[in-house]
C-alpha cells in the first residue's frame, strides 16, 4: 500500500531540466575522494528550497568585526575581485563593527585564547594584545547579523581576526548557516601577513560563502568545501569548486559557466598563479567541445 506522505513528497518535487547544468566534461580535473557518491545530487538541492539569488537579493556582503589589523582589512577589501570572479555577484565590504561595540550585547558570548594558543599566534603576527577573547561564533550571528542583514543581501559572511569557537570546537576556521545566508571567518590562525595568508583566507572565505547558497561540504572531490581540521590541510586544500558543488552554485547564483571560467582565468593569470589560470582555461576548453 502506498504511503501518502510518500505521494506527496513526490507531487511537491521541483522537476528542473539538469542538462545545462552538467559539467561531466571536466569531472576527471578533479581528484576524487571516493567511490560511492556521497554528496547530494543537482536534483535533491533543488528539491531541498536552496538559499538562491532573486530579483531583490543579489549581493553578498562582507563584514569585518572586532578588533583588525590594517593588513588584514587590506586583504580582505583586496579579494573582493577575487569573489567578484568566483562567485559571479556583486560583492561589497561594510563598515567594520568595533569590539567595543560586541562587548555591549551582553548574548554574545567570549572567553579567554588558550595561553598556549595565544602565545604562539601571537608571536607570528608580532603581538597581538587585543585578541586575547575568542567569540562564540553562533551567539554571534543570532545576536548581530541574522536580523541586520541588508535588503538586497542573498548571504553576509562576518570575518574577524579574533579566534571564533562554538561548544563542539575549540576553534573553527570558518561556520556557514546553510539555510539563513549568514557565516564567519575567523583569520586568527591564518596569518603571516604574506601570500600564505591571503590564499588561506582566499579558501575560507570562499568555502564559507558557497556554503551559505546551502551547499554543504564536499565528500566526493578534492574541494575547496572539504572540512579542514588544520592549517596544514587548509594550506593544501583546493582554490577549486568540485563540477557537483558548481552545478549547485549555477543553479543558486545563475551564471554562466564560460564567463565564470574566463573571468577566474584572466585574475589568476594577473596574479601569475600558472596552475589555476591553466586549470580555467582546460575548463573552458572541454565546456566548449562538450557543447558542439
Amino acid at each position: 500500500m502506498t504511503n501518502p506522505d510518500e505521494v506527496n513528497k513526490t507531487e511537491n518535487k521541483i522537476t528542473v531540466d539538469t542538462v545545462g547544468y552538467s559539467l561531466k566534461p571536466i569531472d576527471d580535473l578533479h581528484e576524487r575522494l571516493t567511490m560511492k557518491d556521497y554528496d547530494k545530487n543537482l536534483t535533491d538541492y533543488i528539491n531541498s528550497n536552496p538559499n538562491k539569488v532573486d530579483s531583490n537579493r543579489k549581493v553578498v556582503y562582507i563584514l569585518p568585526f572586532g578588533n583588525m589589523k590594517p593588513e588584514v582589512e587590506k586583504i580582505i577589501k583586496e579579494e573582493v575581485e577575487y569573489l567578484k570572479a568566483f562567485l559571479q555577484l556583486e560583492v561589497k565590504v561594510l563598515d567594520r563593527v568595533s569590539y567595543d561595540s560586541i562587548k555591549k550585547i551582553s548574548s554574545i558570548q567570549t572567553r579567554m585564547v588558550p595561553s598556549s594558543d595565544f602565545d604562539y599566534y601571537s608571536k607570528m603576527k608580532g603581538g597581538t594584545p587585543t585578541l586575547t577573547e575568542q567569540i562564540h561564533a553562533s551567539s554571534f550571528i543570532e545576536a548581530l547579523m541574522k536580523n541586520n542583514k541588508p535588503k538586497d543581501a542573498v548571504a553576509v559572511l562576518g570575518i574577524t581576526e579574533h579566534d571564533i569557537y562554538n561548544p563542539k570546537y575549540n576553534y573553527l576556521f570558518g561556520l556557514s548557516e546553510l539555510k539563513d545566508g549568514v557565516g564567519l571567518v575567523s583569520t586568527f590562525r591564518l596569518i603571516d601577513y604574506g601570500q600564505e595568508t591571503k590564499y588561506n583566507i582566499r579558501k575560507a572565505v570562499s568555502k564559507q560563502i558557497v556554503n551559505m547558497f546551502s551547499i554543504s561540504n564536499v565528500k566526493d572531490y578534492k574541494c575547496v568545501l572539504n572540512f579542514h581540521k588544520s592549517i596544514e590541510e587548509l594550506y593544501q586544500g583546493k582554490f577549486d569548486l568540485s563540477p557537483r558543488a558548481l552545478e549547485k552554485l549555477k543553479y543558486a547564483i545563475e551564471f554562466d559557466y564560460s564567463k565564470r571560467f574566463k573571468d577566474l582565468e584572466q585574475f589568476w593569470k594577473k596574479e601569475k598563479n600558472i596552475e589555476e589560470e591553466k586549470y580555467y582555461k582546460e575548463c573552458t576548453i572541454r565546456l566548449n567541445k562538450a557543447s558542439h
